[in-house]
């Protein structure tokens, strides 16, 4: 998960766990021996700010040195779908506001999406055109695994 979220690999034979402070989603605090020492704690790179504390520290808990410092799968499962349940409610309330806004001014057109940052909300439109220029027409471009495959 770390790398997915940070597109961060090391070959750094020196990369340790971390012993970071994170509060917990009881809301207890927790020192938490990591190997995501730069998502979460004193030392967070600028880059991850941009996502939540609670993501940030869901993927450190992950990533903790101890099994048992670990959310378990029901945990994962259930911030996942709480998560997206959270997520469909702001994208319909941002749709609605949305067509509220187009009402008044038919010529208005939406910002253009920011690539640099996540969105606060994933609305149906940008989800559409993700599996448009993903899925359905993935762009042309070599891949670099591609010898990898049929290994």
């Amino acid at each position: 998960m770390f790398n997915a979220l940070t597109l961060y690999f090391t070959d750094d034979e020196e990369w340790q766990p971390k012993i970071c402070q994170v509060t917990m989603p009881d809301g207890a605090t927790k020192d938490l021996n990591t190997w995501a020492p730069f998502l979460v704690g004193d030392g967070v790179y600028t880059d991850f700010e941009r996502y939540s504390i609670e993501l940030r520290t869901l993927i450190a808990r992950c990533m903790a040195d101890r099994g048992e410092d670990r959310p378990s799968l029901e945990e994962l499962l259930n911030i996942i779908q709480g998560n997206i349940a959270r997520g469909d409610i702001a994208a319909d309330e941002a749709q609605r506001k949305w067509e509220e806004e187009k009402a008044e001014d038919p010529t208005k057109q939406r910002p253009p999406v920011d690539v640099k940052r996540p969105p606060d909300v994933e609305d149906n439109e940008l989800i559409l055109r993700f599996f448009r220029e993903y899925l359905r027409e993935p762009p042309t471009r070599m891949d670099p695994y591609e010898d990898h495959w049929n290994a």
